[in-house]
C-alpha cells in the first residue's frame, strides 16, 4: 500500500475498523497475560534464589516416587506424638490418616530435612504419607 492509497483507505472510514482491530488485539494479549499471571501466581514475585530452591524441592520430590508418596509411616500403637525419621533430605508435605482411612489434622513440626514430629490432642494410630 502506498502513502496515498493508505490515506485514501483511512479517509473512507476504515480508521474505526483499524482501531477496533487494534483494541481487539490488545484485549487478546491482556487476557493471555492474565492467564499466565494466574498460572504462576506469586512465583513471579519470588526472588531468583527462592525460585531456584522451589525448583530443587520439586525435582527432589519427583525423583523419590512416581506415585508422589516419598515415604509412608505406619503408627500401629496409638500415640499423641509420632516421631518420623524419613531420611528424605527434604521438607515433605504430610497427609495423616487414622486407622479407618479418614484424613485427620494434627500439628506437624519439621525438626530438620530428615525428621518430623506429629502431635495429636489424644493418642492416635494410623499412617502418615510424606510427599
Amino acid at each position: 500500500m502506498t502513502y496515498s492509497s493508505t490515506r485514501s483507505w483511512l479517509a473512507e472510514g476504515n480508521i474505526m475498523s483499524l482501531y477496533l482491530k487494534i483494541y481487539s488485539l490488545i484485549d487478546q494479549v491482556t487476557e493471555r497475560l492474565l492467564v499466565i499471571d494466574q498460572r504462576i501466581g506469586v512465583l513471579s514475585y519470588l526472588q531468583t534464589s527462592a525460585k531456584s530452591n522451589l525448583v530443587s524441592a520439586i525435582n527432589e520430590l519427583t525423583t523419590h516416587s512416581a506415585s508422589g508418596v516419598a515415604y509412608t509411616h505406619q503408627q500401629f500403637v496409638p500415640a499423641a506424638l509420632w516421631t518420623i525419621n524419613h531420611n528424605l533430605g527434604i521438607w515433605p508435605a504430610v497427609s495423616i490418616f487414622d486407622t479407618g482411612g479418614n484424613e485427620i489434622e494434627a500439628d506437624v513440626a519439621h525438626q530438620n530435612r530428615n525428621q518430623l514430629l506429629i502431635r495429636f490432642a489424644i493418642p492416635i494410630a494410623g499412617l502418615a504419607r510424606l510427599t
